[in-house]
């Protein structure tokens, strides 16, 4: 059976759903709409300490970092929790670079440019895309710019959002014989307006992404393009993001 058959890419989403760029653009005006609910005098003194503590050089430093993370595509290639507290993660870029994320007491990123200005676009990507954190947030940025460093309540707060986007499928138990052939299940899970892709992040029913399936195991999706820079890193221990299963299954990517 080709490997079209075996998994199956689906037909182009155009004209569905915007770009996750738009949806960043929603949420800064609901965050605007909702700051206005807001007495006035509460909001002006926040704005004035925040705007006292970050300098003007921090904060155009934040925002450039946040705008460069907004216009590209990361790729998270590989994670895990050290700890109850700890997330460290590894995000590939278009350009073939690879960058190590740590997310705890203390923040890192790998990039030069995060060791000269101690934020960038890719340590957002992980704050943003994987764990849905407010980016617009004063206290969140004092933490980031001026501290370095996340509260015990701020991580717990942070990694909560990474319940739905990081979950993944319980591998199998046991080792599969390389001769032993597996039925294909046919059976691609619903998709919903919110469910993002496993690999960048970004909603999986986007415009002109085109969307593969492991029909093998889990019948989840992912975005072709995005499924393609996997295979490129993992080369021939290639498995499905999501369910692990090995390279005897995962080789039908090809």
């Amino acid at each position: 059976m080709s490997s079209v058959t075996q998994l199956q890419e689906s037909e182009a989403h155009a004209n569905i759903y915007l770009s996750s760029l738009n949806d960043d653009r929603q949420q800064v005006r609901q965050s605007c709409l909702s700051s206005s609910s807001l007495s006035s005098s509460c909001s002006s003194e926040h704005h004035d300490s925040i705007k006292d503590i970050l300098s003007n050089h921090q904060k155009i430093i934040f925002d450039k970092a946040f705008d460069q993370m907004l216009t590209r595509h990361f790729y998270l290639i590989q994670h895990e929790f050290s700890s109850s507290d700890r997330f460290e993660g590894w995000i590939y870029t278009n350009k073939r670079h690879r960058y190590k994320i740590i997310i705890s007491y203390h923040l890192s990123c790998s990039c030069k440019q995060f060791q000269k200005n101690d934020i960038c676009k890719h340590f957002l990507f992980v704050l943003k895309r994987i764990f849905n954190v407010d980016l617009y947030s004063s206290d969140l940025r004092l933490s980031i710019m001026e501290y370095h460093r996340f509260t015990n309540i701020e991580l717990e707060h942070i990694f909560q959002g990474q319940s739905r986007r990081l979950c993944s499928i319980v591998p199998p138990l046991s080792p599969l014989n390389k001769k032993e052939q597996l039925p294909l299940t046919f059976k691609r899970q619903s998709i919903d307006y919110n469910d993002v892709c496993p690999i960048c992040f970004e909603r999986l029913l986007m415009k002109n992404r085109r969307l593969v399936t492991c029909f093998y195991s889990c019948g989840k999706s992912m975005h072709e393009n995005c499924m393609n820079k996997w295979k490129h890193v993992k080369g021939k221990t290639t498995t499905c993001p999501l369910c692990h299963k090995q390279n005897q299954i995962l080789c039908q990517l090809k």
